[in-house]
């Protein structure tokens, strides 16, 4: 048991796209009028509340994530961080999150941040996960939660705000379950409920191959309606299509391993758009 069990707790490798993505709210709502002490707030306050979702999620999960390969050497469920010092880190963490987004950022973007955290850890993590294939649908909402967070701080949410917003949504199912199809037999040994799970796996494939592209296109679309930057298309077209050259694969011949390329693909999409929409909104 260290301090690096603790950390991956967090699931850093998965909440700094939230981060990101807070930051990304409030430089779109505000430019071009930066304030860098706001940013290192929400980069504070996003850690402290995702990572403690991430860590109730952990610490609830650790009977679930012990009959998965890909997750029982976890530090809960491998023994080296107990249960209790666990749930203890996640609601130290969540606390310590609301309180100084309430203090530094006020009581909207406190809203959201709670928001977030609740819709994940609560309605996703504890009231569907293992009872219905909706939950990625419903607690997906926590990825809009996060911009829009961002956003109110500078100012109140309009239709771009939810229009950018909806970039995080259609991108989660599409990521989460390329990775539910290709560890799909690790998935089956669960309680958890995923659409993929729930089908024929050929037409599980073709649906989230469906997905990927039409999350990626919205996304180029957003791109052309509110950053029209030609130097910035130019870096976004080639990742898009890096993620959908998996999509078209797909249908030439399903594989699972395939999958795991559509994830890793998935996920640089995102940070690109979010990056290149943050540096235009500054340029601009």
């Amino acid at each position: 048991m260290g301090l690096k069990d603790y950390v991956a707790l967090m699931k850093p490798r998965v909440i700094w796209l939230l981060v990101l993505a807070a930051v990304a709210g409030y430089i779109f709502a505000a430019a071009p009028r930066i304030n860098p002490v706001i940013i290192a707030e929400l980069i504070i306050v996003g850690l402290l509340s995702t990572g403690g979702s991430a860590a109730f999620n952990m610490y609830y999960e650790r009977g679930v994530d012990a009959m998965m390969e890909r997750t029982a050497h976890r530090p809960v469920p491998s023994g080296r961080v107990s249960p209790t010092n666990a749930l203890i880190e996640a609601m130290a963490l969540s606390i310590l999150g609301f309180a100084l987004s309430y203090l530094w950022l006020g009581p909207w973007p406190t809203l959201f941040v709670a928001l977030g955290w609740f819709l994940y850890a609560i309605v996703y993590t504890v009231l569907l996960k293992c009872r219905s294939w909706v939950n990625i649908l419903i607690g997906g909402v926590a990825g809009n939660a996060a911009l829009l967070t961002g956003w109110v701080v500078a100012r109140p949410i309009d239709l771009e705000a939810i229009l950018l917003s909806m970039a995080i949504y259609l991108w989660i199912p599409a990521h989460i379950w390329s990775l539910v199809i290709r560890a799909r037999d690790d998935y089956a040994r669960t309680c958890i409920k995923m659409l993929p799970l729930e089908m024929n796996e050929e037409r599980a494939m073709m649906l989230v191959s469906i997905l990927n592209v039409a999350s990626n296109i919205y996304m180029l679309i957003l791109y052309l309606i509110f950053m029209r930057n030609p130097i910035g298309l130019a870096i976004l077209i080639p990742t898009i299509a890096w993620s959908s050259y998996y999509s078209a694969k797909v249908f030439v011949k399903p594989d699972r391993e395939t999958f795991w390329g559509m994830f890793k693909a998935s996920s640089p999409v995102l940070t690109v758009f979010l990056v290149l929409g943050m540096a235009l909104s500054i340029i601009r």
